[in-house]
């Protein structure tokens, strides 16, 4: 019995963690970026409650509880891993748990348009 209970506490966990990096998307897609960091947490270059770094704003583990990654799987362009001393230098304490750095294609659409005046 108890390892029915351990087996159920452990399961529960997972299952949670994997929906605060669920993407917009439907389907498999969904789980694009729960399964990338699943696999890089099981080959020990991070953990699996990582910051994730969208376009330069980060998204903290419990930040993702109240709210969710606005994110497609199309719209992610580059996926990078820092190591666990370049995200300690960059993000402090909560740099330890890993950092992903997700590039997306819409961050070219924010750049700022430069003004012309004409006279």
């Amino acid at each position: 019995m108890k390892f029915f209970s351990v087996f159920f506490l452990f399961l529960s966990i997972t299952v949670f963690s994997q929906n605060r990096y669920e993407l917009s998307d439907e389907g498999k897609d969904k789980l694009y970026l729960s399964d990338l960091i699943s696999d890089l947490a099981k080959a020990g270059k991070i953990t699996d409650q990582p910051i994730v770094v969208v376009d330069g704003i980060p998204h903290r583990y419990q930040d993702l509880e109240k709210e969710k990654l606005v994110l497609s799987k199309m719209e992610i362009k580059k996926i990078t891993a820092l190591d666990k001393q370049a995200g300690v230098k960059i993000y402090g304490n909560y740099g330890e748990a890993g950092v992903l750095l997700v590039t997306t294609n819409r961050s070219s659409y924010h750049k700022p348009v430069q003004e012309v005046k004409m006279e």
